[in-house]
């Protein structure tokens, strides 16, 4: 059922994937989940239907205006803020949604609270079953076994087997070309967008596919400075018109890191993809963006072997191109590969990911800057590995995310639109299985990548 929230934006017309004028940014990033993710008082409305987590300062004036309520809603919901002082705590969730009931003439709003807390006496018994409110996850009519993750837009189709959750600054034009399907499917899959796509919301699922639908692949197109050079979509916002080379950005990646892999500055990449922005928070997600125009030679990294030895003078050769700030004490090395992660060269070097990211800290502690055919430093001086367990003799498919299980026996490629709920569905296992065996996906699915193996049963 549609969140009275959501229906008073669509009632109003004003939200899109991108802002509202006058606004500080997109109203729906300031709404969370159905599920608070930060501590809560316990007396909170046990019948709450969406939460904001406060993870910097804000005020209750910027709650009220960002969620469409009014103070008398958000005290009754959350009996403790004040209604005379009202302030709120970062790192504390609060009610912003819920059943409320008009205070009668004379009701002081404290005893309205009282009434409809769970800790209440009078409380009802199924107010004060629970705190903890599970999230409206149901199947799509008529039984097609395809879970359908929420929040959606305000109205999708009702066989609906494939979605996208759409970002802040998303257009139906650019999400059409991502799963190869025309703008008037969009709109006719997704009906409350409307024909100008006004009515797109950001943070919510949208349909990008319907039972018996097969997505036609992407076009290519040649670019409009006639060097040749085809172009293949869809592109970032906006790239340079003299770009002669394209890297596929997936869910993960940083300008850093991808400009990193490519062999240019990160500044170069900004300036090629002026629509990721200068701190990189415009950067979409299964698009292309550009690594390359016309006349720029990339920066290669070399191949050659030197002899020297490292600074403790123990003798041993150290190979190049090394990582950065590599720790000058290493006595073995490795060649990262294509698909490669630091949890499976840990795992296969008889190291952890700690002493890995230690001795090679450009890596970064997430991984996110390892580099392919880069050596990195998987031993130092006085170190002994731990003795790899022989392997299980199941073939691990690549690539996969960091993290995942190594007592995986089946494995499942992720394609672009794919959610966990559907991948769940189809293997019949359970999610908190899936996040298990998957980690690196989160239990909201956020960080699951297009494109790659996630585990869906161990030995």
């Amino acid at each position: 059922m549609l969140s009275s929230a959501y229906a008073l934006v669509l009632a109003v017309g004003l939200v899109t994937a991108g802002t509202i004028p006058g606004r500080r940014g997109p109203v729906l990033e300031a709404r969370d989940g159905s599920l608070p993710s930060l501590p809560y008082d316990p007396n909170t409305t046990s019948s709450c239907t969406w939460w904001a987590d406060i993870r910097s300062a804000t005020t209750c004036d910027d709650i009220i205006s960002e969620n469409f309520i009014s103070l008398a809603k958000l005290t009754q919901w959350n009996p403790s803020i004040s209604a005379t002082s009202c302030s709120v705590e970062i790192g504390k969730s609060y009610c912003v949604e819920a059943p409320y009931v008009e205070p009668a003439p004379g009701t002081s709003i404290s005893s309205t609270k009282a009434a409809t807390s769970p800790m209440s006496s009078t409380a009802t018994s199924s107010s004060s079953a629970s705190t903890t409110v599970v999230p409206p996850v149901t199947t799509t009519a008529p039984g097609n076994g395809i879970t359908t993750p929420t929040p959606t837009q305000a109205s999708i189709v009702d066989n609906c087997d494939a979605f996208h959750f759409v970002t802040a600054g998303q257009t139906c034009e650019v999400i059409a070309s991502l799963y190869g399907i025309s703008q008037d499917q969009f709109k006719e899959w997704n009906p409350s967008v409307g024909a100008s796509c006004t009515g797109l919301w950001a943070n919510a699922y949208a349909c990008v596919s319907i039972i018996g639908h097969t997505p036609t692949k992407p076009t290519t197109t040649t670019t409009t400075t006639g060097n040749g050079i085809a172009t293949p979509t869809p592109t970032q916002a906006s790239i340079v018109n003299n770009c002669d080379a394209f890297y596929f950005v997936v869910a993960g990646d940083t300008c850093e890191a991808i400009a990193a892999k490519n062999g240019i500055t990160q500044a170069q990449f900004l300036s090629w993809n002026p629509s990721v922005g200068s701190t990189c928070n415009g950067l979409w997600a299964n698009a292309y963006a550009c690594v390359s125009i016309v006349g720029h030679t990339p920066t290669k990294p070399t191949t050659t072997t030197t002899t020297t030895t490292t600074s403790v003078g123990n003798g041993i050769a150290t190979p190049t191109p090394v990582q950065p700030n590599m720790v000058k004490n290493c006595d073995l090395f490795y060649k990262v590969k294509s698909g490669d992660t630091c949890a499976t060269i840990a795992a296969a070097k008889g190291v952890t990911v700690a002493q890995l990211t230690t001795w090679n800290p450009y890596v970064k502690s997430d991984c996110s800057l390892l580099w392919v055919d880069y050596n990195i430093c998987i031993s130092i001086v006085g170190h002994t590995p731990t003795p790899v367990k022989p392997g299980n003799g199941i073939q691990t498919p690549t690539p996969i995310q960091s993290g995942m299980t190594t007592s995986c026996r089946t494995f499942h490629f992720v394609t672009s639109g794919q959610t966990c709920q559907t991948i769940i569905a189809k293997y019949g296992i359970t999610q908190a299985n899936f996040v298990k065996w998957n980690p690196a996906v989160k239990s909201d699915c956020t960080g699951m990548w297009a494109n790659a193996y996630v585990c869906v049963a161990v030995l």
